[in-house]
């Protein structure tokens, strides 16, 4: 209180209002809230463009203040994708796609897609899909995004002997399985745990089945995979 009084005195303004809502942020720090607050917004409705006036108001702040910190919406969007590029683990991706055993590796990178969205949503999946974005000027978060699956896309080819639009194209597709799995359990709709083990299960049954291998336990992963 007397560092309030000391500030306001000889300028005839009053102390500053404080509010549990309206948290003191740094500049980072209020990027960030933003960010979290847009990705809500985006997955709510499935992309881009979004409302700056419903973001301004789910975050309390101006819609000045949205503008001050993203020009427009494909500013927000590279941001956004940028940030949820940011928590994937590169070296474990590495370590994953590197396992001596394909299916053990494959299945090591589906789960650590899988945890991903069930952490955060789809929103990466939304984000790389969304056409409005892919006007932006802005290319190089998407290069990354697409470096990422580079190397199993490659072990699939050499060791399946695929070229490489099939290799990339059923990279894409075994990656549905994560992504489905991991919205249910952010949506609350299914068990973590059941989630996980039939998302690995089924991605390993199905690259089996694709190289002609036919896993004991494949019917069962067949039946009780329904949630997918």
């Amino acid at each position: 209180m007397t560092e309030q009084r000391s500030q306001g005195a000889g300028t005839g303004a009053p102390p500053a209002a404080t509010s549990d809502r309206q948290p003191r942020f740094n500049r980072d720090e209020r990027q960030a809230d933003l960010l979290r607050y847009a990705a809500q917004e985006v997955l709510a409705q499935g992309g881009f463009p979004i409302s700056f006036e419903r973001l301004a108001c789910a975050a309390n702040v101006s819609k000045a203040l949205i503008y001050n910190y993203f020009p427009n919406q494909h500013v927000l969007g590279s941001a956004l994708l940028t940030e949820a590029l940011s928590v994937i683990d590169r070296d474990a991706l590495r370590k994953a796609v590197a396992r001596p055993d394909l299916l053990d590796a494959a299945r090591a990178c589906a789960l650590a897609y899988f945890e991903l969205v069930g952490r955060q949503g789809p929103l990466l999946h939304v984000l790389l899909a969304d056409a409005f974005l892919e006007q932006g000027t802005d290319r190089a978060a998407f290069g990354r995004a697409a470096m990422l699956l580079l190397p199993l896309t490659r072990r699939l080819k050499r060791e399946l002997r695929l070229s490489s639009r099939e290799a990339t194209v059923i990279v894409h597709l075994l990656m549905t399985v994560p992504e489905e799995a991991g919205r249910k359990v952010f949506q609350g709709d299914v068990d973590p745990e059941l989630a996980k083990r039939l998302c690995g299960e089924t991605i390993v049954a199905s690259l089996a089945a694709l190289d002609g291998q036919t896993p004991e336990h494949l019917a069962e992963v067949a039946a009780s995979a329904d949630f997918l």
